[in-house]
């Protein structure tokens, strides 16, 4: 059997014809391919500490733990490389600064790490108003697809250095199509918004299938980020229902990333039903996960003390956080900037100073969360009082009392957008604070309700 990969002349089809026997022999072994990519390079000191938001820094140099959900994407692209197309959609959600976007970089370099001449794939980012259009989302996969072989033929020889070179003139031409005349598949037209009473799922077929003679030589994996912002539209149905299951068997599998309501916003949109372990709220990290990131913090800058002091240092930072990745990082920078106006030295009297800026930058990420909501804080407080007496659990119908039921639906998609409430795992219909501080700072608000007579 030889290389997977052809400048196919006809629809795609499933492409496990073209796959080595040494990968099946692997996966039936418990191989892993696609291994989480090791750590990124730590930017400057001056620069880290700057950046309070991870999502301000690219791919997390500190980021650690999440080997559920890296297992969850991992097993999805193992899937693709056995060729089993369709059906394997993911989804990642969870409250602000549960980590989504660094661990979509994570995936992403994944795929970028496991692409050779042999076996190429490409990891695509598509923002989510660029659903509306199969012609968008199209030249978008088209162009990930052309800058990997031109990646890749750069290392190739021989045979396969004139595959790729046919792939890379095959998808020059279809994006010059695309782009400049905007024509699909037996001339009908697909370029800008079709007309409300066009059947969109059809339309998007057709500019898939059109586009299925280049993508059948690549494995493709599609990211979206904020997936909350999907636009709910006829449109976004059809482009949706190709990824999902790709026409004609297109190597291509879909991961969405986004907050808390971004299951709703999906179902809106015609995915109703995830695969098993497909759909993923992304909780805090173990303790030992938290203290190891902030204990590679202090090895990578260089923060000297005795060796007492370091580890009181990361183990009280580490507990402060308590394992949400944007704590992690908050509490690690305020740390980092008392330690660098010491010189670079821990010690043990600033340890109370450092701990005191780290919960000033937790209490303004719960400030923002609040700010972001629908109703008062009072409310909020008294949903973090019923939590407390009930596990930290609330129900549909315990959350009903705190707004008008007409609204109810409204209210909830707004906590959980604003990442007060999370779903509570394998329990449907419950809800929690995604971080155990987040009800602890609620309960403490100088607010109460309003006088009722």
């Amino acid at each position: 059997m030889g290389n997977r990969f052809r400048i196919a002349s006809t629809s795609s089809r499933a492409s496990s014809e073209y796959l080595p026997e040494s990968w099946y022999k692997n996966i039936r072994m418990n191989q892993r391919p696609f291994p989480k990519p090791p750590p990124a390079n730590p930017l400057p000191l001056e620069t880290w500490l700057r950046c309070v938001d991870r999502a301000e820094s690219g791919r997390e140099a500190f980021f650690r733990g999440r080997d559920m959900e890296f297992d969850v994407f991992r097993r999805a692209a193992n899937r693709l490389l056995a060729g089993r197309t369709g059906g394997g959609t993911m989804l990642f959600q969870g409250a602000p600064g549960a980590g989504k976007t660094a661990l979509m970089a994570e995936c992403m370099e994944a795929v970028r790490r496991h692409s050779t001449p042999e076996d190429p794939w490409a990891a695509v980012s598509i923002m989510p108003e660029t659903l509306q259009s199969s012609v968008d989302v199209m030249l978008l996969l088209v162009e990930a697809v052309n800058t990997e072989c031109g990646r890749l033929a750069k290392r190739a020889s021989g045979a396969i250095a004139g595959k790729l070179a046919g792939i890379l003139d095959l998808g020059r031409k279809l994006y010059g199509e695309l782009s400049e005349r905007g024509l699909g598949i037996a001339g009908t037209p697909v370029g800008g918004k079709p007309e409300a009473n066009r059947d969109a799922n059809l339309l998007s077929e057709r500019v898939f299938r059109n586009a299925a003679p280049l993508l059948d030589n690549l494995r493709l994996v599609v990211l979206i980020d904020e997936a909350q912002n999907i636009p709910v539209e006829s449109t976004t149905r059809g482009v949706l229902d190709c990824l999902h299951n790709p026409p004609g068997g297109i190597p291509l599998v879909t991961a969405f990333f986004g907050l808390n309501d971004s299951q709703d916003v999906l179902r809106q949109c015609g995915l109703s039903r995830f695969a098993d372990e497909r759909l993923v709220n992304l909780e805090s990290l173990s303790a030992d996960d938290a203290a190891s990131a902030i204990r590679d913090v202090f090895d990578s800058y260089g923060f000297m003390g005795t060796p007492e002091h370091p580890a009181a240092w990361v183990d009280s930072l580490a507990g402060l956080s308590q394992g949400w990745p944007q704590h992690i990082n908050s509490v690690s920078v305020a740390a980092g900037c008392i330690i660098q106006n010491n010189g670079g030295q821990i010690a043990a009297e600033r340890l109370d100073e450092a701990m005191a800026a780290a919960e000033e930058f937790k209490n303004e990420y719960y400030a923002g969360r609040l700010a972001a909501s629908s109703r008062p804080p009072w409310v909020y407080r008294e949903l973090a009082l019923a939590a407390e007496a009930n596990d930290g659990v609330l129900t549909y119908d315990e959350l009903r009392q705190f707004t008008a039921e007409e609204s109810m639906d409204e209210f909830l998609a707004n906590t959980l957008h604003a990442g007060l409430l999370t779903p509570a795992c394998n329990i449907p219909g419950h809800y929690k604070f995604p971080i155990p501080a987040l009800g602890d700072y609620l309960r403490t608000l100088p607010v109460e309700p309003p006088f009722q007579t």
